[in-house]
């Protein structure tokens, strides 16, 4: 018989079973229905992967918000590590290569070694950065012999990449040149291989194609660097991979092994604007690769915009002027006497803003098209004319008489002499003789004198003679005090790399067994001796004398704006280096001499004498190895009575300033809008 008590626990033994089994069951149902899909999916194995979501670099527009550079979507053709047959390489090389030539579209590469046999260097010299690079290869090779000429390079690159002796010798070449840039470039899991930039969609769809034959060739989707103009290719510059040598600094600043910066003109200057920083996004995808979700990480930064000093348009004018007046010299030098002007070559044309530095225009011809550089690079190296030398900043020449101005300007503010004090040009000055008698140069081209002259009429006449007297009076330590505060020997601070310091004459410059003489600081007067300046220094100098003295930075970048155009980073960059001490009397005995040359019967005055605006200038012809002509240099300002604008053009071999001043009035053409 069960009593009460056993009775009770098995009712309670029930009860706690029942509350089991419905706290179970509410479980169940709780997981089952009410939390089904939340814990279905944590229940998926889930991956998270991260891509890089690529910015757009900086444009690069005129003065007047023309745009120069901007982007365009292009092809890259790349090889993909992970997926890359090292022991088919060779193979899959030659074919991609074949697959490239029957297209006609180029690849990389920087072997600086003949396409065929006999193998010779194809720019062997110091200047050359890709001959640098594989004499700095060959030394690092353990057991390679820094003597190798080319062809025992080769032969060791070709045992160096297992390469069979079944291939021709050209195609042993196509391959070392490829596997050498691999190697130069450092492909790997981290660093893909770019193996051809701005490849055309036709090539693409063929190598898509054959894409079975070609393992870890991949195909990008880029954007590359659209160039809207066909001008300023020296201001301008280019964008390229990150080379090797310049990997530890630019990894300090944050950049990948694999972005594109400037490598030189205004991509360079101004890398620090125009540079996008990528940004990040993780695609979350479940077991079966289906993606679930897209996470921005990092969002990208495009690059800020650059607006520069120039006008596109007054840049056209310059660069087609120089040519084609270059041009117009060596037909007329037929007429010339002793043929002067037969060999007229290159040159260089600066517009400067007088009153804040800002520059215009910076020609320098010859030039190049930035749109086909890789393509025409073998053809503008070998150039005897140097096309890719921008002359404008490192183009060193003799002023010739368009230094006259500094020497006035001395003479003046020394007291040497005053805008009425005249000097007697007796033709030859005989003050070193019998040793050294220099002669004034209208005695030696006709056998007369400019007569008694003062200082406005020595510009005008750019008489020798003048200015022998008073610089042999004042000295070459006070000469050169002046010309170095108009910065004459000095880099002016535009921003472009590759800007020449230039040379002072004087003493300063020379060795102890070389000593200055008093002789030569007549002839530094009239801006020969060893006088070497750049084109944009004088633009400089005579922009800085003729404002009254205040010398502002050279410069190339106006403002800096954000990709929308809402926010101005920087506006109007405009600094003063120095400023000079000019006496208004003293100024317009120089200006009067200037206005003089381009009217009348001064040595500009058959390019001037009737143009609507009035115009000072000053023409010089500076003597360079005998038996070549004089180089042409001018120098000039308008409008006169308000000056705006400094000119300075110098074309190589033109034989007289006089015959490059045609160049400066189709400047001043443009500029007035009298075309």
């Amino acid at each position: 018989m069960v009593n009460k008590f056993t009775k009770f626990k098995i009712f309670l033994i029930f009860l706690v079973f029942v509350a089991c089994v419905y706290g179970i069951c509410f479980r169940l149902y709780n997981y089952q229905i009410v939390q089904h899909e939340e814990i279905y999916e944590s229940t998926l194995r889930k991956t998270m992967l991260t891509y890089t979501q690529t910015a757009s670099r900086g444009t690069i527009y005129d003065r007047n918000g023309v745009p120069l550079v901007s982007n365009e979507i292009g092809f890259q053709v790349a090889f993909d590590y992970y997926f890359w047959e090292k022991d088919r390489q060779n193979e899959v090389i030659l074919q991609l290569c074949a697959l490239m030539a029957e297209t006609g579209q180029a690849f990389n590469d920087t072997l600086p070694i003949t396409a065929s046999a006999p193998f010779a260097f194809t720019n062997a010299n110091a200047d050359n950065k890709y001959y640098n690079q594989l004499m700095s290869y060959v030394s690092e090779q353990k057991g390679w012999d820094d003597n190798l000429n080319a062809h025992e390079i080769m032969t060791k690159l070709i045992e160096k990449y297992d390469i069979a002796d079944t291939y021709t010798s050209i195609e042993k070449r196509i391959i070392v040149g490829v596997r050498y840039d691999m190697e130069h470039q450092g492909f790997s899991s981290y660093s893909p291989y770019i193996f051809a930039d701005e490849v055309p969609i036709e090539t693409v769809s063929k190598i898509s194609e054959a894409s079975m034959f070609f393992p870890g060739v991949t195909i990008n989707e880029v954007e590359t660097r659209s160039y809207r103009t066909i001008h300023a290719a020296h201001i301008l510059g280019r964008v390229g991979k990150i080379w090797k040598e310049e990997w530890d600094d630019y990894k300090e600043k944050g950049y990948s092994m694999n972005d594109i910066v400037g490598k030189d003109g205004a991509e360079k200057a101004f890398e620090e604007y125009l540079r996008p920083i990528d940004g990040t996004f993780g695609l979350e995808t479940d077991i079966d690769g289906f993606s679930s979700a897209v996470t921005t990480l990092d969002e990208p930064q495009p690059g800020k915009d650059v607006y520069l000093t120039i006008d596109i348009e007054m840049q056209a004018v310059a660069e087609r002027a120089l040519v084609e007046v270059t041009e117009q010299i060596k037909e007329k030098s037929k007429y010339n006497k002793n043929g002067a002007g037969h060999d007229a070559a290159g040159g260089a044309c600066v517009v400067i803003d007088i009153d804040s530095g800002e520059i215009l225009a910076l020609a320098s011809s010859p030039t190049y098209n930035l749109a086909t550089f890789n393509a025409d690079y073998n053809d503008l190296y070998s150039d005897p004319l140097t096309p890719m030398v921008n002359r404008a900043i490192a183009g060193l020449y003799p002023p010739g008489s368009i230094f006259k101005m500094v020497s006035a300007l001395a003479s003046l503010e020394e007291g040497i002499v005053t805008p009425y004090t005249k000097i007697l040009d007796e033709g030859v000055y005989r003050y070193y003789a019998p040793s050294y008698t220099p002669a004034c140069w209208v005695w030696n081209d006709y056998g007369r004198t400019h007569g008694a002259i003062n200082v406005s009429e020595a510009i005008k006449y750019s008489c020798n003679y003048f200015f022998y007297e008073t610089s042999r009076i004042m000295g070459i330590e006070t000469l050169n005090s002046y010309a170095k505060k108009f910065g004459l020997g000095q880099k002016t601070g535009i921003e472009l790399s590759g800007e020449l310091k230039g040379r002072l004459a004087g003493p300063e410059n020379r060795k102890e067994d070389n000593p200055w003489q008093p002789g030569e600081t007549i002839q530094a007067a009239i801006g020969q001796s060893e006088h070497q300046f750049t084109p944009v220094q004088l633009a400089s100098y005579i922009a800085s004398l003729i404002n009254g003295g205040t010398r502002y930075q050279t410069h190339l970048l106006k403002s800096v704006k954000s990709y929308d155009g809402k926010e101005t980073y920087l506006d109007d960059n405009i600094s003063i280096i120095d400023t000079v001490e000019i006496s208004e009397e003293s100024l317009e005995a120089i200006k009067r001499g200037m206005l003089g040359a381009t009217t009348d019967d001064g040595t500009a005055s058959s390019v001037f004498a009737d143009y609507p605006i009035k115009v000072g200038g000053k023409t010089g012809s500076a003597q360079t190895k005998r038996g070549s002509s004089a180089h042409g240099t001018f120098l000039s300002f308008a409008p006169y009575d308000n000056p705006e604008i400094a000119v300075c053009v110098i074309i190589e071999h033109a034989g007289s300033g006089g015959a490059v001043a045609p160049v400066v009035r189709e400047v001043y053409d443009y500029y007035f809008g009298l075309e």
